[in-house]
């Protein structure tokens, strides 16, 4: 539903929702077809109205996202996938890791990203696995990372929070740079 209030509130030019839940993807149609009746929903700074610039598809991220324009997205909001059909984490995972080398690539360089994660009240407040996670897998694509803001956004169950990092892909790595000559 972020995609939403994106679309309704910003100025961005598209917003694409990926929606592995029929009945979410269901909701955003809908949702859509309702800014599309309403008029007076358009980009803050003019052109397009909201429902113009929203795209709803519907399936896993992890077979959708290979199909998209790299280095095309100049910002992603995306939750970590859970693992399995539980709530939460369960730690038995990969921490989002296969979801990350699919979608880090759509980034187009100084792109941003809020990724939303699980961590327990002891990570609290750096988060210094959901860091390395990200750095580990930005590296293994050769990205320069740096992070912007790590903060606690909800509760999910006693003691185990959801917290959102936004990190920006400042560039290459030099090492990649110099194989690439």
């Amino acid at each position: 539903m972020e995609a939403l209030q994106i679309v309704a509130r910003t100025e961005a030019k598209e917003v694409l929702a990926i929606e592995r839940n029929e009945v979410a993807a269901e909701c955003l149609r809908r949702a859509k077809r309702m800014l599309e009746r309403n008029k007076t929903v358009t980009c803050p700074g003019g052109g397009k109205g909201a429902a113009e610039r929203l795209t709803v598809m519907e399936g896993d991220a992890l077979n959708i996202l290979p199909t998209l324009e790299k280095s095309s997205f100049d910002r992603i909001v995306a939750p970590r996938p859970k693992e399995g059909n539980m709530d939460g984490d369960l730690g038995t995972g990969d921490a989002g890791k296969e979801f990350l080398l699919e979608m880090l690539p759509l980034l187009k360089l100084k792109g941003e990203v809020h990724w939303y994660d699980f961590a327990a009240d002891h990570e609290l407040p750096n988060c210094e696995r959901t860091k390395e996670t990200v750095q580990t897998v930005c590296q293994s694509l050769g990205l320069d990372m740096e992070v912007i803001h790590v903060a606690k956004v909800g509760s999910i169950a006693k003691r185990q929070f959801r917290v959102c990092m936004d990190f920006r892909i400042r560039g290459r790595l030099e090492a990649v740079d110099e194989a690439l000559k």
